[in-house]
């Protein structure tokens, strides 16, 4: 009804005939197709109306049919009329018309008589579609289409985007561009991959390669690190369950924050104070700074200016910075005096104290002049083989640790490798990513400094010639969140014990090691412990293929081998260690039997047999704890594994095999757990100190051992809060104490540098980028904004873009 309502209005309104053509209703639809081909055959298409947006595409049902004649004629003199819609009558308001629908309305009521009872022409329904009979050009505009509708629509909220993106471009701070939309220009674009550019090192900025410091010599000696000049990392977050140590960082931070600036704002009052002769002018001096002191720390630090016991905390810190600066008075007048005194120059006493007085290294009591300290970074491919600098405290190092494996690791961290699936930590990862291939860099952090200093202290073991009775052992147990470098912390700490003359036992999988040791018996020797030949098989490898020639000069006796292997294995030992070839089951051959063999002999026989080579490694490890000769240090990651639940079970240790084996009963373990003397209140396994070998006698006579907690495997919370909560209880120890180094976030400066090397060794979106997010101070916030100041997720933020 509606529609042919809509064609009678058409018809009054342009006063001319209509084509013969029919409806579609009342032909049949081949004869309705046929004619309405002619009529689009018959370029009638120009006669139609335009839309408001666009042309359509087909034919309008409700254009009149017109002659070629009339068709020029219509569209030059009909002109274009706004004709609103239901929708935009209900929902929005019409440009140009402040209120739209009160004006239909009024039409509306015109139309069907309500307003003006007068007019004459209320009886024609046609006025209610709003024509008329005229051909004024108000009247003559087609309705929209709703594709016309959705037209304006889109064109509406494309000028609000443009307007957001104008205000959004007009901030500072991150850019919220996103990387990733791929414009026409590059799909359209011929350029394969070898068209696109090759990184270079000139690529990296000068400012990168000036701010990086790498250590001379390639990787310092565990007492070299343990001087080194390093920043500070930051405190734990308070969300992470220690908000006391946040809040005092904070209140030392303000603290500092505020004496810096009285410092600077005093300078050269205090430097005319300190040339007056009179005790008078001095104190009138002083008085009149605390007069005007607050008003200068305030235009310096607004923010701080804020704080309602402001005044009261400028005045304490200017007097505590008075203090500090007489102090040093006194220090430099009685050093000076007693330089004279030596040499027997009295007169020239006064000169030289008035010189100390006056000079800025008195009056800088903040170190505001003080170069500030930066991170330094080690370089394993730099380590050189031999004793390059002729320090005796410093040995040579063998060829093998100055190459790489196939995976592209350092041997200096040996047997750390890229895992086939999942890899260990990220460290290694980013050297996979660097495009720099000469350079394996890891950055030495105040964390790595401390152990460092604790394994030098406790085992007085890098100051050269030592006597026995100074030679001690330490232990170490590292701690810290998920991805904030753990794993890098216990590789550099690795590589500088092999650089300081060490003998490392690195386990760096304690995951793996802990579920995958293929199958387990019990050691028939020892009863009560267990072992796992293939891993005892592996530990052999490992040790004489990075230490073998250290080896080579230590020895075990029989009698220290009777406690690890039967009379039969020793045989075999002794008959595999002088007879490579000989038959493995071989053991009438005993007229090579000696007393006593070497390790690394031990180590290739356990290398070679799965029977033997637990007993060939206990003897080994024993023999290297009780020594006196060269330090050995183990270092142990993922240490929280050993403590979950196990995965090794067996008929003696249960019967109905339901209880898993705990670990300190396994013989590979037992002498590092025993070591460690941890026995933490929950664990996934009955780890207890029965059977355990007593502390002063498990821990090794010269070295240490270091061990690392994993946030990153699957282990109980509990387990792994429980096992820290012993270590801090056994750090009150006096004989054996155990030292906690808790690995915390990077500072602001530690993260800015470590943005400056991945831009030198190529990594990431930092590759090509010259500087643009290294050199932008708002662009490295938000990075370490969205990293948490940790070293994983900040190489996640450099491989993406956010």
């Amino acid at each position: 009804m509606l529609r042919h309502c809509l064609q009678v209005a058409r018809r009054q309104r342009f006063h001319r005939s209509w084509s013969s053509l029919a409806t579609r209703s009342d032909m049949s639809p081949h004869v309705y197709g046929q004619q309405r081909h002619q009529l689009q055959s018959n370029k009638l298409q120009p006669a139609i109306p335009k839309r408001y947006f666009g042309i359509s595409r087909h034919l309008d049902p409700l254009a009149p049919v017109l002659d070629d004649d009339d068709s020029e004629d219509l569209i030059t003199t009909i002109p274009e009329k706004k004709v609103y819609t239901a929708d935009d009558l209900e929902y929005e308001e019409i440009k140009g018309s402040n209120n739209a629908m009160s004006r239909k309305m009024n039409e509306g009521e015109m139309y069907w008589g309500d307003g003006d009872d007068s007019d004459d022409d209320d009886d024609e329904f046609s006025n209610m579609f709003g024509l008329s009979n005229d051909d004024s050009d108000d009247n003559k505009k087609h309705p929209l289409s709703e594709q016309d509708e959705l037209s304006i629509q889109d064109k509406a909220y494309a000028e609000k985007q443009a307007i957001i993106k104008a205000e959004l471009d007009k901030r500072t701070g991150r850019l919220w561009t996103d990387e990733w939309v791929i414009p026409d220009e590059e799909w359209m674009s011929t350029d394969t991959w070898d068209d696109i550019e090759e990184w270079r090192p000139e690529l990296a900025t000068r400012k990168s390669l000036e701010s990086v410091k790498v250590f001379d010599g390639g990787v310092p000696t565990l007492q070299q690190l343990s001087n080194l000049p390093l920043p500070a990392s930051l405190p734990p977050h308070p969300g992470h369950g220690s908000p006391s140590i946040h809040a005092s960082h904070r209140k030392r931070q303000i603290q500092r924050r505020l004496q810096t600036s009285i410092q600077l704002s005093i300078h050269d009052d205090l430097q005319k104070i300190l040339k007056m002769t009179s005790w008078e002018e001095k104190q009138e001096g002083v008085d009149g700074l605390f007069e005007v002191i607050e008003e200068r720390v305030r235009e310096r630090e607004p923010i701080l200016g804020k704080l309602p016991d402001f005044k009261n905390m400028v005045e304490d810190g200017l007097e505590q910075v008075l203090r500090m600066v007489q102090s040093r008075m006194r220090g430099a007048a009685a050093a000076t005096a007693t330089a004279n005194d030596d040499e027997g120059g009295v007169e020239s006493s006064a000169g030289e104290v008035a010189k100390a007085t006056n000079t800025d290294d008195i009056t800088d009591v903040m170190g505001v002049k003080k170069e500030t300290s930066v991170p330094i970074f080690m370089d394993l491919l730099a380590v050189k083989s031999g004793d390059s600098s002729g320090d005796k405290a410093s040995p040579s190092l063998s060829n093998f640790f100055t190459k790489s494996n196939d995976g592209g690791v350092l041997n200096l961290v040996y047997p750390l490798k890229v895992h086939h699936d999942e890899g260990v930590g990220r460290m290694v990862e980013e050297w996979e990513l660097a495009a720099n291939k000469e350079t394996k860099r890891i950055m030495m952090r105040d964390a790595m400094k401390e152990i460092a200093s604790k394994v030098v202290e406790s085992a007085n073991c890098c100051g050269g010639d030592v006597s026995d009775d100074m030679k001690g052992a330490a232990k170490v147990f590292v701690v810290g969140k998920r991805g904030v470098g753990k794993t890098a912390a216990l590789a550099g700490l690795v590589a500088s014990a092999r650089v300081s003359g060490h003998i490392v036992a690195y386990l760096p999988d304690g995951d793996r090691l802990r579920k995958h040791g293929f199958y387990v018996e019990p050691c028939s020797q020892r009863k009560g412990l267990y072992n796992l030949p293939e891993i005892a098989k592996e530990f052999c490898e490992q040790l004489l293929t990075s230490h073998g020639g250290d080896l080579d000069k230590m020895i075990a006796s029989k009698e220290v081998m009777k406690g690890y292997l039967t009379s039969d294995q020793i045989t075999r030992v002794f008959t595999r260690a002088h007879n490579t070839d000989d038959d493995a089951g071989d053991t009438t051959n005993t007229d090579a039997a000696t007393t006593e063999l070497s390790l690394s002999k031990l180590l290739e026989v356990g290398s070679g047999s799965s029977s033997l080579s637990s007993g060939c490694y206990s003897t080994v490890i024993s023999a290297l704890m009780n020594q006196r000769d060269k330090p050995f240090t183990v270092v142990m990651d993922e240490f929280n594994c050993y403590y979950d639940h196990g995965h090794y079970f067996h008929m003696d240790y249960d019967e109905n095999v339901r209880k898993a084996i705990p670990l300190n009963k396994i013989t590979v373990f037992k002498p590092f757990m025993d070591a460690m003397g941890l026995y933490p209140s929950e664990a996934g396994n009955d780890i207890t100190s029965d059977g355990a070998t007593e502390q002063s006698q498990a821990l090794m006579k010269w070295g240490s051992l270091i061990v690392a907690t994993s946030e990153s495997r699957a282990v109980r919370r509990s387990f792994t809060q429980a096992l820290t909560e012993s270590a801090r209880a056994q750090s009150q120890d006096e004989k054996h104490p155990t030292h906690v180094v808790d690995i915390r976030r990077f500072s602001d400066i530690e993260v800015q540098h470590i943005l400056y090397n991945f831009e030198i060794t190529g990594i990431g979106r930092l590759r090509f980028d010259r500087g643009d997010t290294a050199l932008n101070p708002e662009e490295v916030e938000y990075l370490r904004m969205v990293s948490g100041g940790l070293g994983q997720p900040l190489l996640d933020a450099c491989m993406i873009p956010y």
